[in-house]
């Protein structure tokens, strides 16, 4: 009989050392593309994030410039200096407070702090069809911060902030911190010669020596230029509906919104928050439109983070006075 003998099979050093191998280097690639792959992920994420945030910015600041009477900041471009008034890089916005925002729903807006109406009836009372009036009859101060300008803020875009000596009488009254007091009154006319027109009138906005409007009926009484000088509106009262400013400024990477708080009792009472981080690069223009247009404000933000940046940019015109 005739024995048999089976052949076994296995694997040598050799083999499972070079089977290790080939595993150790095709988990080393696995590895590589996961983590190129959790690093993608995680840029899109953050991309997402900053994309987020910059419009949420974006849009606040182009809603408030769209619905605003009066843009405040950038400054119309000064041929006097050696600096940029109407370019702000980095960046600051301000304008007045959209004239029919009403955050607490009392029925007036927030921008009109004395609460008056232009009573076409003369009963005392606001009926339909009876507008507010809204920053109609401020102090020299427009803002009433007590300080130049707008308080906190470098207006002209020379590197200081709310500078100068108060105007005779103790009063903080440069509202363009551009050296002059009350120089520039409201009669749609460069008087200063600053490049921009009406931003630094006196508690008497018109300059021409008569309440309200000179030969006009302001308030719609049946009584002409009645009361004293600086009654900007004709209602017996002076100085009490300041210019109530929205601001958008950096402070370091941080964008914050200000806004003045409900009922304030001066230009100080205002809140700051926090509107976007990680701020690479805030520009605002002011752009000069021809006769009669309002004007431009172009603005781009852009926001970095540890994988991935974002730039976004808006040209928004200011409201038409209606």
């Amino acid at each position: 009989m005739t024995g048999t003998r089976e052949n076994v099979a296995g694997f040598t050093l050799t083999e499972v050392l070079v089977t290790v191998g080939i595993l150790a280097l095709i988990l080393v690639g696995l590895a590589g593309v996961l983590e190129q792959a959790l690093k993608a992920e995680s840029a899109i994420r953050e991309r997402n994030d900053l994309t987020r945030q910059a419009r949420f910015a974006l849009d606040r600041m182009a809603t408030a410039v769209s619905a605003t009477r009066l843009l405040l900041l950038p400054l119309a471009e000064n041929p006097g200096t050696a600096w940029s008034e109407s370019i702000r890089d980095p960046g600051v916005l301000a304008m007045t407070l959209d004239p029919t925002l009403d955050r607490d729903g009392d029925g007036w807006a927030d921008g009109n702090n004395d609460k008056d109406f232009l009573d076409l009836n003369q009963n005392a009372t606001r009926d339909p069809g009876e507008p507010e009036r809204i920053d109609e009859d401020t102090s020299a101060d427009a803002t009433y911060d007590s300080a130049h300008g707008i308080v906190g803020i470098d207006d002209d875009g020379d590197g200081s902030v709310d500078e100068g000596s108060p105007a005779p009488g103790g009063v903080f009254t440069d509202d363009d911190e551009q050296g002059g007091y009350n120089e520039d009154p409201i009669n749609g006319l460069d008087d200063d010669g600053d490049g921009a027109i009406d931003e630094d009138w006196s508690a008497e906005q018109s300059g021409d020596a008569k309440p309200g409007i000179a030969g006009i009926d302001d308030d719609k009484d049946g009584q002409i230029d009645e009361g004293s000088t600086p009654d900007d509106d004709e209602d017996g009262i002076i100085n009490e509906d300041w210019l109530d400013a929205a601001v958008y400024y950096l402070n370091g990477a941080v964008l914050l919104e200000r806004l003045p708080d409900l009922n304030p009792n001066d230009g100080n009472d205002f809140t700051e928050r926090v509107i976007a981080e990680n701020v690479a690069s805030f520009r605002v223009e002011r752009i000069p439109q021809g006769a009669g247009r309002a004007v431009l404000v172009d603005i781009t933000l852009g926001l970095a983070g540890d994988h991935a940046k974002v730039q976004l940019h808006t040209r928004v015109r200011v409201r038409a006075e209606p």
